[in-house]
């Protein structure tokens, strides 16, 4: 383990586990541009602590963050942060979100952790060194025919769109659903593609009206790609970070699924 990925680690935990204090204790609720994403008082606290501890540690180093003005060092190597990825879970009460810090260089991650405080699972990678959960190595499903999946797909919250892309996002459903055993809106980017680098999920899409951010994602993506997953976007290239248009599997589906949605 470098000291970046134990530096990242401790900090995920340190970060995790001031959110889990708070929970309960959310003295501000503010809606962001769509109403159904908030952000609470503790998100900031938390972005504070990580932002923080980075810059005192990498000062020249850039930082993207969800909540607050990111930084611009001009530099090749950039931290992408999400302090809580699902807050609206825990602006609930209910312990299903995460701490989700990355490093990536220019259009790829080269470190990732997410750590759930709810239930003491931390996710990391770093490039080249496989995937683990709490020190255990995980790899992705061994699955390969479809009708055996589990199979996410990010975003919801449909009912404030316009009926144009509720239409889209309906035509994903449609093709996946009848085709794959199980499906699910976990609700969680991070948490998603920890899952499927373990083998709980077989694979995982972009919702086309609620894609993911890049911050929901950046740590996730190395983690699943060090457990043997296969991440490119619709047409079948890297996404880097343009992670609007995400499709990661277990590679054995990935053609499969690729086919599927680009099915007319």
């Amino acid at each position: 383990m470098t000291s970046n990925l134990k530096f990242t680690i401790d900090l995920a935990k340190r970060a995790g586990n001031l959110a889990l204090s708070k929970m309960g204790k959310i003295q501000k609720i503010t809606s962001k541009t769509d109403r159904r994403d908030v952000a609470t008082d503790v998100d900031i606290k938390v972005e504070e602590l990580i932002v923080e501890e980075i810059r005192k540690n990498f000062p020249h180093h850039n930082i993207i963050r969800e909540e607050g003005q990111d930084i611009d060092n001009h530099s090749k190597d950039a931290w992408i942060i999400d302090p809580i990825d699902g807050t609206k879970y825990f602006a609930a009460g209910v312990k299903h979100f995460a701490v989700s810090i990355a490093l990536w260089q220019k259009e790829r991650p080269i470190l990732g952790v997410v750590y759930q405080p709810g239930t003491d699972e931390c996710w990391w990678a770093e490039k080249g060194g496989g995937a683990f959960l709490n020190n255990k190595k995980i790899k992705v499903s061994h699955l390969r025919t479809m009708a055996d999946t589990i199979i996410s797909v990010g975003g919801g919250g449909i009912a404030n769109k316009s009926k144009k892309e509720q239409t889209e996002y309906l035509k994903v459903l449609n093709k996946i659903v009848p085709v794959c055993n199980r499906f699910r809106a976990l609700g969680a980017g991070s948490l998603c593609l920890c899952y499927l680098a373990q083998g709980y999920l077989e694979a995982h899409i972009s919702s086309p009206i609620r894609p993911a951010k890049i911050w929901d994602v950046a740590a996730g993506m190395i983690i699943a790609e060090e457990a043997g997953a296969k991440i490119t976007n619709s047409k079948g290239k890297w996404p880097g970070r343009n992670t609007n248009d995400l499709i990661v599997t277990n590679g054995h589906i990935h053609q499969q699924l690729l086919k599927l949605l680009n099915k007319k």
